[in-house]
């Protein structure tokens, strides 16, 4: 369906990407994943045709929509005031629904779970799995892309690398490579070493040939030094010829290995009391809408928790009711808060700057927190007035991670990073000794690092011990329960029906007529 060849796209001098040769069939279901910058949305513009600014042949056989930057180029009512009438998970879910009623094109969808749910995003990937008709969508989310993706593509170092499985098999090759790529690296690095310590050899010969033994008179001298000349050159031809296998060798780089980053802060800082939040009989309400009624919370210490609940049912709320200390807070408590409407970033000044001001680490260490998010080397020196969202979040992540705060709270922190960062900021939350509490939809993160969840449901506040798998089996379990307990009663009440049909005692009618009311 789509053919592509000899594809070269290019910002300025800088090379974005490159495909060779590429054919997408229509019912491929591909899910395309890279780094923020690596020309992912530009990969789907060129494809839905809204960019013909690139080298090669790019050739499309049948219907195409699309669904880009959250923008409406899917067609959606472009009406800002009927836009306003929505929340954004509400109105993206409005323009899927629409793309989704075409049948018969191939979908280009970019960034589709934005501002959606973990219901909503159910949905979606329910109505996209069912689709005879393929698409590519590009995500952070992982657990999406592996519910809805049966091919991976990867947009990495300019290069477009394939994936004929689901994100899952994604992980598994990915690491396959890595280590063919370390058995690849080693037997270089061992015959580069070999070539070389034969190349000093032979010139450790060839540097001995010049020299004439003292005991030679003075004719005897002559005639070694003219063999010695032949063989001399011989030597050095050889050298040559070594140094060539050595300036041939394909060259390999090392792939990058990632040690532990420990952020732990003194235990003179650390708050050992078992509860840190606490509230019982929480009832708020906005307007006429009731937030919470009658609800309770717990936040024990030396814990991840998920806060999880549908879109609007007051998770942000009750994350600011404990920053405010509307709810009772440990007195010792230091709260560091991460949201994407906080603005806690000196623009006018560099990055290295912006983490330092309040980082317990040395700059050493900080610079490799830094690293692990995507600042290599000099970007640090970059004034964060010119990043781009992806690149502030990662740096307010980095500051709030670093400083001497003993309990975090993050709204959303995986938007706006690329998959690469989200598994580096799991890296770091997970060597991280305090407390934290954060709101996500992302499924992927949520399993990787909450210990308990606490769920909005029905204006309650529940608990639950163990993450969102965990909680999910629990209630296929319950659900698995009720099931056949209903199938039991049923079973009960057609031996009780069937039993009361014939001639039976008085007395045994009627305890048989009141079981069988009870289990109605």
């Amino acid at each position: 369906m789509i053919y592509i060849n000899n594809l070269k796209k290019e910002v300025g001098t800088r090379l974005l990407f490159q495909v060779d040769k590429l054919v997408i069939s229509k019912d491929d279901k591909i899910g395309l994943i890279g780094d923020n910058g690596a020309g992912k949305t530009s990969f789907l513009k060129i494809l839905s045709g809204l960019d013909d600014d690139y080298k090669g042949r790019v050739e499309v056989k049948g219907l195409i929509s699309y669904l880009l930057n959250y923008k409406d180029e899917a067609g959606f009512c472009a009406d800002e005031n009927y836009k306003n009438q929505y929340s954004p998970g509400q109105y993206q879910m409005l323009s899927l629904g629409r793309l989704l009623l075409d049948k018969r094109s191939f979908l280009l969808l970019d960034e589709p779970t934005s501002h959606l749910d973990i219901r909503q995003k159910d949905k979606l990937a329910k109505s996209l799995k069912s689709r005879n008709i393929g698409y590519i969508l590009i995500s952070h989310d992982r657990d999406f892309i592996n519910q809805t993706c049966d091919k991976i593509f990867e947009l990495r170092e300019a290069r477009l690398e394939i994936f004929n499985g689901d994100y899952s098999f994604y992980l598994e090759e990915r690491v396959k490579r890595k280590k063919f790529a370390q058995g690849e690296y080693k037997a270089y690095i061992s015959e580069k070493k070999r070539l070389e310590a034969m190349a000093s050899d032979v010139k450790e010969q060839s540097s001995k040939v010049r020299k004439t033994p003292k005991r030679m008179g003075n004719s005897e001298a002559r005639l070694h030094k003219m063999g010695g000349q032949s063989n001399k050159k011989k030597l050095d031809k050889q050298v040559k010829a070594i140094e060539s296998r050595i300036e041939k060798l394909d060259v390999k780089e090392r792939p990058r290995e990632d040690s532990k980053i420990e952020l732990r802060i003194e235990d003179k800082d650390k708050i050992f009391s078992k509860v840190l939040v606490k509230a019982e009989k929480i009832s708020k309400k906005f307007n006429d809408k009731v937030i919470f009624d009658n609800a309770g919370l717990e936040i024990e210490n030396n814990k991840k928790i998920a806060l999880l609940g549908e879109n609007g049912s007051g998770k942000t709320s009750l994350l600011n009711m404990i920053i405010d200390r509307e709810v009772w807070v440990h007195p010792k408590l230091k709260i560091g808060y991460y949201s994407q409407l906080e603005e806690n970033l000196n623009i006018d000044k560099t990055i290295i700057e912006n983490v330092m001001e309040r980082s317990i680490y040395d700059q050493t260490k900080t610079r490799i927190i830094l690293a692990r998010l995507g600042f290599k080397v000099d970007d640090v020196f970059k004034l964060v007035g010119i990043l781009s969202d992806g690149e502030k979040a990662k740096v307010k992540l980095a500051k709030i991670l670093t400083a001497d705060f003993n309990f975090l709270i993050m709204d959303e922190p995986t938007n706006y990073l690329d998959i690469r960062a989200i598994e580096a900021l799991e890296d770091l939350l997970r060597e991280y000794d305090r407390p934290v509490l954060f709101v996500s939809h992302d499924v992927s993160f949520i399993n990787e690092i909450a210990q308990a969840l606490l769920i909005i449901d029905g204006h309650k506040i529940k608990k639950f011990e163990g993450n969102l798998k965990d909680y999910k089996v629990k209630k296929k379990r319950e659900r698995d329960k009720t099931g056949s307990d209903n199938f039991l009663k049923d079973f009960r009440l057609a031996a009780i029906n069937n039993r009361l049909t014939m001639d039976i005692s008085q007395e045994e009618r009627e305890k048989l007529k009141a079981e069988y009311d009870k289990l109605l």
